[in-house]
């Protein structure tokens, strides 16, 4: 691996799991996912959408809620326990992205795009026969979810954006200048130690996982609580490797853009969630904010990229304010 590989093999893992957040700031105390007090109805399946194995989660019943997960590249377990509550009164549907997680990696690598991502929504729609969804995107999901927004703006019922990828090119270099600056440097250098080795080349599970792990613990305020954060992330050497060929392939989409330029025609409700420690710089969800319209900023105190997992009763009490006005804790 030359310095040139590994300085782009670096920068594809920090696209993914956006590390972020203040490594000096002292951690805030765990609070446990609250357990539902009803069975919920849990679904998994694989659906073929435009000629591609894709694999569902489906809980509860009621009008769509359909999940987005960050990456490129990543799945959409990390997600699955934060929004249980929901499934009460929601249908909610989680899915890995084409080419993700237990979802099958086309044969037509040219069909790793934006623009197919966005046709895969639409066709999981249609499957569905909903009319119009609710959309949930965390990092690069919530891009992903703008872009859906921006040509289908008439088939959402709302958006709710969580710690949504830098807006513009610009504010993703100031992300990655943030990042250099906050990362501890023993992880650092164990992190070039991990992605030069022979294993992490072949995409060893174990080793893949333990570099993934010391990126991303700098995207929580707390960064002592990233083995916990981990326990949803199941690497094996197929999913490891599926997850680096889609974050090269879409690692041009993130240089010379502004999705802010794109989307002034959404009109529905929207709501942009975010941690005050997110490494994401603050102006670009104010930009975010400003250009949406029908829309409004919360956030999350202490948390960083993952404010559902590191302070999930303020998250929980946000989100459902905002889908429900009356909502009383």
């Amino acid at each position: 691996m030359t310095v040139n590989q590994l300085k782009w093999n670096a920068l594809f893992v920090a696209i993914a799991t956006l590390f972020a957040c203040n490594g000096d700031q002292q951690p805030k105390e765990t609070i446990d996912v609250v357990e539902p007090q009803v069975e919920i109805a849990v679904e998994e399946k694989t659906i073929e959408i435009n000629g591609v194995e894709h694999f569902f989660t489906i809980k509860g019943e009621g009008d769509p809620i359909l999940f987005l997960h960050g990456g490129p590249g990543l799945s959409h377990n990390y997600l699955l326990p934060y929004f249980d509550a929901l499934a009460a009164n929601y249908q909610l549907i989680f899915y890995d992205q084409r080419g993700s997680g237990k979802s099958a990696f086309p044969k037509d690598t040219t069909s790793i795009n934006i623009e197919t991502f966005v046709e895969d929504i639409e066709a999981i729609r249609k499957h569905f026969g909903k009319e119009k969804l609710t959309l949930i995107g965390h990092s690069w999901g919530s891009l992903l979810a703008l872009h859906y927004g921006q040509k289908y703006p008439n088939n959402l019922t709302q958006l709710i954006l969580i710690s949504p990828a830098p807006t513009t090119s610009s504010h993703y270099e100031k992300m990655l200048s943030n990042m250099q600056q906050k990362r501890k440097e023993e992880d650092t250098k164990e992190l070039v130690r991990l992605m030069m080795s022979k294993e992490f080349e072949k995409r060893d599970p174990e080793t893949f996982a333990k570099a993934m792990k010391i990126g991303d613990k700098a995207n929580l305020y707390d960064q002592t609580k990233v083995d916990k954060l981990y326990e949803l992330h199941n690497y094996t050497e197929k999913t490891a490797g599926k997850f680096w060929l889609v974050s090269n392939i879409m690692e041009k989409n993130f240089f010379n853009y502004n999705i802010t330029a794109e989307i002034d025609n959404i009109s529905c409700p929207s709501i942009i969630i975010i941690g005050d420690m997110d490494n994401v710089p603050f102006a670009s969800n104010q930009l975010l904010s400003e250009t949406l319209k029908n829309t409004k900023l919360e956030v999350i105190q202490e948390t960083g990229h993952y404010p559902f997992f590191e302070d999930p009763k303020a998250f929980s009490y946000t989100l459902n304010n905002f889908l429900n006005p009356e909502y009383e804790d």
